[in-house]
Protein backbone atom coordinates (compact mmCIF):
# COMPACT_ATOMS: atom_id res chain seq x y z
CA UNK A 1 0.00 0.00 0.00
CA UNK A 2 1.04 3.32 -0.64
CA UNK A 3 1.38 6.00 1.64
CA UNK A 4 -1.15 9.02 1.56
CA UNK A 5 1.08 11.86 2.76
CA UNK A 6 -0.16 15.72 2.67
CA UNK A 7 2.01 18.43 2.07
CA UNK A 8 1.95 21.45 3.29
CA UNK A 9 2.74 25.14 1.89
CA UNK A 10 3.83 27.19 4.05
CA UNK A 11 2.34 29.85 1.92
CA UNK A 12 -0.75 28.39 2.75
CA UNK A 13 -3.72 29.73 4.70
CA UNK A 14 -4.88 32.85 6.28
CA UNK A 15 -3.20 35.90 6.95
CA UNK A 16 -3.83 38.03 10.27
CA UNK A 17 -5.49 41.21 7.63
CA UNK A 18 -7.83 38.61 6.32
CA UNK A 19 -9.29 37.26 9.24
CA UNK A 20 -9.69 41.07 10.36
CA UNK A 21 -11.68 42.16 7.26
CA UNK A 22 -14.06 38.72 7.69
CA UNK A 23 -14.56 40.16 11.22
CA UNK A 24 -15.21 43.79 10.21
CA UNK A 25 -17.82 42.62 7.76
CA UNK A 26 -19.46 40.15 10.36
CA UNK A 27 -19.48 43.29 13.11
CA UNK A 28 -21.27 45.55 10.48
CA UNK A 29 -23.69 42.64 9.09
CA UNK A 30 -24.81 42.00 13.10
CA UNK A 31 -24.73 45.84 13.38
CA UNK A 32 -27.55 46.12 10.71
CA UNK A 33 -29.30 42.97 11.88
CA UNK A 34 -29.74 44.15 15.30
CA UNK A 35 -31.26 47.53 14.01
CA UNK A 36 -33.61 45.71 11.62
CA UNK A 37 -34.60 43.75 14.92
CA UNK A 38 -35.09 46.29 16.62
CA UNK A 39 -37.53 48.63 14.28
CA UNK A 40 -39.11 45.33 13.56
CA UNK A 41 -39.73 44.76 17.46
CA UNK A 42 -41.06 48.49 17.32
CA UNK A 43 -43.67 47.83 14.75
CA UNK A 44 -44.80 44.69 16.31
CA UNK A 45 -45.60 46.94 19.73
CA UNK A 46 -47.31 49.57 17.86
CA UNK A 47 -49.62 46.99 16.29
CA UNK A 48 -50.45 45.11 19.51
CA UNK A 49 -51.70 48.49 21.14
CA UNK A 50 -53.60 49.17 17.99
CA UNK A 51 -55.27 45.33 18.45
CA UNK A 52 -55.62 46.27 21.80
CA UNK A 53 -57.34 49.14 21.76
CA UNK A 54 -59.61 48.07 18.71
CA UNK A 55 -60.53 44.59 21.05
CA UNK A 56 -61.49 46.75 24.33
CA UNK A 57 -63.73 48.59 21.91
CA UNK A 58 -65.30 45.83 20.73
CA UNK A 59 -65.44 44.04 23.98
CA UNK A 60 -67.37 46.89 25.24
CA UNK A 61 -69.76 46.71 22.26
CA UNK A 62 -70.34 42.79 23.42
CA UNK A 63 -70.62 43.46 26.47
CA UNK A 64 -73.92 45.98 25.59
CA UNK A 65 -75.13 43.57 22.96
CA UNK A 66 -75.11 40.22 25.41
CA UNK A 67 -76.42 42.00 28.50
CA UNK A 68 -79.15 44.07 27.08
CA UNK A 69 -78.13 47.45 28.00
CA UNK A 70 -76.38 50.78 27.20
CA UNK A 71 -72.85 50.66 28.43
CA UNK A 72 -70.94 53.90 28.64
CA UNK A 73 -66.75 54.63 28.40
CA UNK A 74 -64.56 57.48 28.14
CA UNK A 75 -61.53 57.61 25.86
CA UNK A 76 -58.93 59.65 28.68
CA UNK A 77 -56.79 61.90 26.58
CA UNK A 78 -54.56 63.19 28.96
CA UNK A 79 -54.37 59.56 31.33
CA UNK A 80 -54.10 57.93 27.74
CA UNK A 81 -56.74 55.60 29.08
CA UNK A 82 -60.23 53.62 27.96
CA UNK A 83 -62.16 53.19 30.99
CA UNK A 84 -65.65 51.81 31.12
CA UNK A 85 -68.45 53.91 33.37
CA UNK A 86 -68.58 57.09 34.86
CA UNK A 87 -67.48 58.52 38.19
CA UNK A 88 -66.30 56.35 41.32
CA UNK A 89 -67.30 53.32 39.20
CA UNK A 90 -64.53 53.68 36.13
CA UNK A 91 -62.93 50.16 35.30
CA UNK A 92 -59.52 50.91 33.37
CA UNK A 93 -59.85 48.56 29.98
CA UNK A 94 -56.75 49.50 28.41
CA UNK A 95 -53.99 51.93 29.81
CA UNK A 96 -51.37 53.27 26.75
CA UNK A 97 -47.47 53.02 27.87
CA UNK A 98 -46.05 56.22 28.30
CA UNK A 99 -44.93 56.77 24.66
CA UNK A 100 -48.68 56.13 22.87
CA UNK A 101 -51.28 58.33 23.44
CA UNK A 102 -54.38 59.38 22.36
CA UNK A 103 -55.32 62.45 20.50
CA UNK A 104 -59.10 63.84 19.54
CA UNK A 105 -59.33 63.54 15.50
CA UNK A 106 -60.02 67.34 15.45
CA UNK A 107 -57.26 68.02 17.44
CA UNK A 108 -54.76 68.60 14.61
CA UNK A 109 -57.46 70.46 12.24
CA UNK A 110 -58.95 72.77 14.27
CA UNK A 111 -57.13 75.06 16.59
CA UNK A 112 -59.38 74.92 19.10
CA UNK A 113 -58.77 73.52 22.71
CA UNK A 114 -58.83 69.83 23.13
CA UNK A 115 -61.01 68.01 25.38
CA UNK A 116 -59.63 66.08 28.03
CA UNK A 117 -61.97 63.08 27.46
CA UNK A 118 -64.40 61.08 24.80
CA UNK A 119 -67.57 59.53 25.47
CA UNK A 120 -68.39 56.54 24.19
CA UNK A 121 -72.16 55.20 24.12
CA UNK A 122 -73.29 51.35 23.15
CA UNK A 123 -76.61 50.52 22.81
CA UNK A 124 -78.20 46.60 23.17
CA UNK A 125 -78.78 46.34 19.47
CA UNK A 126 -75.34 46.59 18.44
CA UNK A 127 -75.24 50.40 17.27
CA UNK A 128 -73.42 52.90 18.94
CA UNK A 129 -72.72 56.76 18.43
CA UNK A 130 -70.67 57.92 15.84
CA UNK A 131 -67.01 59.25 17.27
CA UNK A 132 -63.10 59.10 15.71
CA UNK A 133 -60.06 59.53 18.15
CA UNK A 134 -56.73 58.81 17.13
CA UNK A 135 -53.98 56.49 18.82
CA UNK A 136 -50.77 58.32 18.26
CA UNK A 137 -47.66 55.52 17.86
CA UNK A 138 -44.07 56.72 19.05
CA UNK A 139 -43.40 56.54 15.14
CA UNK A 140 -45.37 59.64 14.91
CA UNK A 141 -47.96 57.45 12.60
CA UNK A 142 -51.42 57.37 14.03
CA UNK A 143 -54.05 54.63 13.81
CA UNK A 144 -57.77 56.38 13.58
CA UNK A 145 -60.63 54.23 15.22
CA UNK A 146 -63.90 55.27 14.02
CA UNK A 147 -67.08 53.91 15.94
CA UNK A 148 -70.25 53.61 13.14
CA UNK A 149 -73.31 54.78 14.51
CA UNK A 150 -75.52 52.48 12.47
CA UNK A 151 -73.64 49.48 11.49
CA UNK A 152 -71.56 49.07 15.15
CA UNK A 153 -68.28 48.67 13.09
CA UNK A 154 -64.98 49.43 14.70
CA UNK A 155 -63.01 50.75 11.56
CA UNK A 156 -59.30 50.94 11.90
CA UNK A 157 -57.19 52.84 9.51
CA UNK A 158 -54.12 54.94 9.09
CA UNK A 159 -53.77 58.41 9.19
CA UNK A 160 -50.74 59.46 7.03
CA UNK A 161 -50.36 63.29 7.18
CA UNK A 162 -47.70 64.29 10.12
CA UNK A 163 -48.42 65.73 13.40
CA UNK A 164 -47.43 69.49 14.07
Amino acid sequence: MGKCTLQRDSNSGFTLLELLIVLALIAVASVFSIAAVDRLAGRVQERRWSDLTQQSLAKLRNKAVMGGMVVSAEVDFEGGQLVQGAGDAQDRLLVLPTSFRFLPTNAVASGNTTPSKLALYFYPDGTMDDVMFDLVLPSEGRRRFHLMRFTGKIERTTVQDVLQ
